[in-house]
């Protein structure tokens, strides 16, 4: 038996340790990867959170319902990742809604948050979801400060009250006065409403008489009313939330005010308010980004597939929550369903585009805002019921992202 001289020895030793350690990597590498491999096909879990009670209820619900139905349609997958959703109600309160955010994110580790109905509970939580930069998908509330912080992991797939607003005004001057009463409920959403509507109507040449401000739950606007027909403005523009505004307009047509002084909003004519109100309906004007008689094939499948699972028609809050699910659906299918990945994620938000059951929609890359065209509406009598007509169409409606009025 030969002896080994001291450099073969060394050699020997440095070669078994060589292969030893490439043994042990491909040995870790087997092991590592049944669990990379688990993780990337765990589900993607998102926070829906809303007010599933109170006054914004049936909003919130509609939302969901819009989002499910097009979840159902890749059948809840993205990527061979399964779709989960943690519901939570923020009860149209701004510190619940904060609380219940920090369980989501905190708690149930989501890998987002999507939803949000009212604006005051919207910018509650953004605060809070910048310090944690988690992403958040707000596919609801309308107040346009929620964008103007520009916040890379935010985005809004809804509306802005600058979208609807600028439309809205115009309309207002050039068909149906020079002068004007606003109200809206006391509450963000309604101040910066609005703020957004009076700014481009006194541009315009459009003097606003009076603002009045009844509280959010307000449920007699006698003494509000009984001031507006003592005005006596050539119209009136009204935005309050769901339940504030069924309330406000039957006692605005109760108290004969609707035939002397058309009454105009913002987003005051869903579906779901005026099949509440019935016949006291007819006449109203508003902006919407979507009513069930949009005439494009996507409304109308839209419209058919939702009626078929909810035995209602959809409102432009199913809207919105439809929209928002396809474009997360679409921007986490763009990156193979690597949900956690925020910058992949955000970035692939900034070029969604399709053509949604309000119309064309593609996400603006600046503000992150949707850029959409805007219908005004009138709900007319039709047959032995009541339906919503499309009086024009603002095509390609954009937020600034930042203050304007």
């Amino acid at each position: 038996m030969r002896k080994q001289g001291p450099f073969a020895a060394r050699l020997s030793r440095r070669s078994f340790v060589k292969h030893s350690a490439a043994a042990g990597a491909v040995l870790t590498s087997n092991l590592a990867a049944p669990a990379l491999l688990a993780q990337s096909k765990a589900p993607i879990k998102l926070g829906v959170l809303n007010s599933f009670t109170g006054g914004l209820a049936y909003a919130a619900e509609g939302n969901l319902n819009g989002m499910s139905l097009y979840f159902e349609s890749i059948n809840w997958t993205v990527a061979g990742r399964k779709i989960e959703l943690v519901k939570e109600d923020d009860q149209f309160n701004p510190q619940v809604g904060l609380q219940k955010a920090k369980k989501l994110v905190e708690s149930d580790k989501v890998d987002l948050l999507v939803g949000i109905q009212a604006s005051n509970v919207a910018l509650a939580v953004l605060n809070y979801m910048k310090q944690q930069k988690a992403f958040y998908v707000v596919s609801g509330a309308g107040t346009d400060a929620i964008t103007w912080d520009r916040y890379p992991y935010l985005f809004r797939t809804s509306i802005s009250a600058y979208q609807l607003s600028t439309p809205m005004a115009n309309y207002v001057y050039d068909n149906l006065g020079k002068e004007i009463v606003t109200t809206a409920s006391d509450y963000a959403g309604g101040r910066d409403v609005i703020a957004q509507f009076k700014g481009p109507y006194v541009k315009r040449g459009g003097k606003v008489i009076k603002e009045i401000w009844p509280p959010l739950g307000t449920t007699d606007f006698s003494p509000y009313l009984t001031d507006i027909k003592s005005i006596n403005p050539p119209v009136t523009y009204d935005f309050m939330p769901g339940a504030d505004a069924v309330r406000f307009i039957q006692q605005y047509s109760e108290f004969g005010l609707k035939e002397k002084m058309p009454l105009t909003g913002f987003t005051i004519i869903d579906s779901q308010t005026v099949s509440a109100l019935g016949k006291s309906a007819i006449g109203i004007i508003s902006a919407l980004t979507y009513t069930d008689t949009v005439p494009t094939p996507e409304g109308q499948k839209f419209a058919a597939d939702y009626k078929a699972k909810y035995k209602s028609s959809p409102d432009l809050f199913a809207d919105y929550g439809y929209v928002a699910g396809r474009a997360l659906g679409e921007a986490m299918q763009a990156i193979d369903g690597d949900a956690g990945n925020k910058d992949k994620l955000a970035d692939a938000m900034t070029k969604v585009k399709f053509n949604a059951p309000r119309g064309p929609f593609r996400m603006d890359p600046a503000t992150h805002n949707p850029i959409q065209d805007i219908y005004i509406c009138q709900v007319i009598e039709k047959g032995d019921g009541i339906s919503t007509k499309i009086l024009s169409t603002a095509k390609d409606v954009t937020d600034p992202g930042k203050k304007i009025y």
